[in-house]
């Protein structure tokens, strides 16, 4: 009997020891990926908004993935370590050709905020890492960009489609997401007219847009790009129920994500920027010269929208459940082991 026991005890304690070994292997298969968290003090700019929103987060664990911060990355510091993301890459060549001579060039995830430096030049000659764009593709592990949108633009551009798996998407995320939400009704400002024109000068139709919303029975508020606190903003988004966002070739539109997360209705250009069916609408028409088209389609919406009286807190909910820089970096991770 002493001797079945033993052996019992022994083969338990051999499952056992398999098992947690088992679980070691499992946690050790997780691609450890180091995040540039370097400029995430530096200002309020979008790109540095967006990194400070990730830093927030870290360290995270993702599904295959494990993130961790880094104030810096360089080639010499690579120890135990799978990839580097860079969100806002700022080396130069001589940086980048010692990641080539280390081999581990194939490791550096670079974007969203990498390319293109001007969305109509790109590829920019001037540009070094422009330049040498479809090499720089081919060698490292992947380009970071927001949306497909982003990716097709740059893919025809540089004539890369043969490389489209080097595209990684990482949605644009924010780390404002406030609780104290105000009803739809108890709003003062009907719409917001937020305006910007960085790679594309439609000021002209601001002009004409703005008209004919002042000739409605609706409370304007205007927010221009650069020009405006983002204390501001949050205050003014809490207290409005709509907004056009009338931006052009945005990649990232971090501004209409903290804005989106106080429950407002958004009228946008781009369809990549609609994130809830029962919230966002997509109207091509602010494209056109002519903007009467698409006044006329937004103030219809907004007359029906405003008879049923929406649920601001579950719509400022579900934008802040899909906003969240958590669900990016399951993005960023499910587009890697993709590759």
């Amino acid at each position: 009997m002493k001797r079945i026991k033993l052996l019992s005890i022994l083969i338990l304690s051999f499952i056992n020891y398999k098992i947690l070994n088992s679980f070691k292997r499992i946690k050790r298969t997780k691609l450890v990926i180091k995040v540039d968290i370097s400029k995430s003090k530096q200002g309020e700019g979008g790109p540095i908004v967006l990194q400070r929103g990730i830093s927030k987060v870290l360290p995270y664990e993702a599904k295959y993935c494990k993130f961790i911060p880094a104030d810096g990355i360089y080639p010499n510091d690579i120890k135990n370590i799978d990839y580097f993301f860079i969100t806002l890459p700022s080396m130069n060549e001589k940086i980048y050709d010692k990641w080539i001579k280390i081999n581990r060039v194939n490791s550096l995830l670079l974007g969203p905020n990498f390319v293109p430096y001007n969305w109509y030049n790109f590829p920019d000659t001037n540009v070094w890492y422009e330049k040498k764009f479809r090499k720089i593709l081919s060698e490292i592990k992947g380009v970071v960009v927001h949306s497909n949108r982003v990716r097709d633009h740059l893919m025809i551009k540089s004539n890369t489609q043969d490389l489209i798996n080097k595209y990684i998407l990482l949605r644009s995320c924010t780390y404002i997401l406030p609780n104290d939400i105000k009803p739809f009704q108890e709003r003062e400002n009907d719409i917001i007219l937020f305006q910007k024109y960085a790679d594309s000068d439609h000021s002209k139709q601001g002009i004409q847009l703005l008209s004919l919303l002042k000739k409605t029975n609706k409370k304007i508020k205007q927010i221009n790009y650069g020009n405006y606190k983002r204390e501001d903003e949050f205050l003014l988004a809490n207290n409005s129920k709509f907004i056009i966002y009338f931006s052009f070739y945005d990649s990232g539109a971090l501004a209409l994500k903290e804005i989106q997360n106080y429950g407002i209705i958004t009228f946008t250009l781009q369809k990549d920027f609609i994130i809830n069916d029962e919230s966002d609408y997509y109207i091509p028409e602010l494209e056109l010269n002519d903007i009467t088209p698409a006044f006329n389609k937004i103030i219809k919406i907004i007359e029906e929208i405003s008879n049923k009286n929406p649920d601001s807190i579950k719509i400022a909910k579900k934008n802040q459940d899909f906003n969240r820089c958590e669900r990016a970096l399951d993005d960023l991770c499910n587009g890697i082991i993709q590759i």
